[in-house]
């Protein structure tokens, strides 16, 4: 069964040294890199527009924030098929695992607050542990503490809820060194974090990590509602042919059941200029410190990408470190 959404989010973000430091030294010279002009922009739409046309998805929203901090703004085909609502840069689509790069900036404004440990184990936080006993906080942000995801038919169920899913998923094997991608590790996290938090996910998020610059166009579901337009997601069934909506025509992307079945693995949803901006304010060290980013991006082997750090994931593309 193949699966595609109205809305392919291209979070292209283009970094450079943050124009103050977490840390409080002086900013730092911003290098020479790509600039935004009327040229840029123009074969940046054109492409967008061919990228949504090859792929066959319904429309797609596109960001890039350059070194300068100017942000070009793109968006291509249909957020909604029937009836048709063209796809706009200011349109809220969900944002899947994304929601998993949100989930450890809140664990490590957590480690920051000393209120939580990275090698705090599971089972101090999470008396249902059925895994390694020895498997820490560490290991379920960077997916080595064994956890399993339940058959994909599971949860694409739309009368799911978390405690089903946890209590479907299969036990967690041992611990791994290589990163073995798990939603439900993330979902397990989630309710850690609000314990740690002293409040649900999405106060935390907001108050610790959502006061940044684009956060207020993010929202952490289903505590908080995304913005108008909202996108559809579709299902195409037979991997091919008309998409079938899957979306229940409610305020909550793609519906109330899975954001709040996934939680910190994967409710967060908003617009892609938003996401673009909070990211470039995260990756140039404003809304976590220098060292917890460090930590964040200190990667290990993984199945999937070519590393994945905590939250983080690291690949290429045309030669280039994404």
């Amino acid at each position: 069964m193949s699966w595609r959404v109205a809305t392919a989010a291209c979070l292209l973000l283009i970094l450079a040294g943050p124009a103050c430091g977490g840390d409080g030294r002086e900013p730092r010279p911003t290098p020479p890199g790509p600039r935004l002009t009327a040229a840029v922009a123009r074969a940046l739409d054109a492409r967008l527009r061919e990228r949504v046309a090859e792929t066959g998805i319904p429309g797609a929203s596109a960001a890039i924030v350059f070194r300068d901090g100017r942000i070009w703004r793109g968006a291509a085909g249909d957020a909604v098929v029937e009836p048709r609502q063209p796809m706009t840069p200011e349109t809220s689509i969900p944002f899947d695992s994304i929601t998993k790069l949100a989930a450890a900036a809140l664990a490590m404004r957590l480690v920051e607050q000393n209120r939580l440990r990275l090698d705090d184990r599971i089972t101090h936080w999470y008396p249902d542990w059925r895994g390694d006993a020895r498997a820490t906080i560490r290991d379920l942000l960077g997916h080595t503490a064994g956890t399993r995801d339940p058959q994909i038919g599971v949860q694409q169920s739309t009368h799911l809820s978390q405690r089903r899913l946890l209590a479907v998923a299969p036990n967690p094997g041992p611990r791994t060194t290589r990163a073995n991608y798990s939603s439900v590790g993330y979902v397990i996290l989630g309710r850690i974090l609000e314990r740690a938090a002293g409040e649900p996910l999405a106060v935390a998020t907001r108050r610790l990590l959502f006061d940044h610059p684009g956060g207020d166009g993010l929202a952490f579901q289903p505590t908080e509602q995304p913005h108008s337009p909202l996108a559809h997601s579709y299902w195409y069934p037979s991997g091919n042919g008309p998409p079938v909506d899957a979306s229940d025509g409610g305020p909550i992307l793609p519906d109330r059941s899975r954001a709040a079945t996934f939680g910190a693995a994967g409710a967060l949803a908003g617009d892609v200029p938003s996401l673009a901006r909070w990211g470039h304010e995260l990756f140039t060290r404003r809304v976590v410190s220098p060292a917890s980013l460090r930590e964040m991006a200190r990667f290990h082997p993984s199945g999937t990408w070519e590393g994945y750090g905590l939250g983080l994931a690291q690949d290429s593309f045309d030669g280039r470190t994404m």
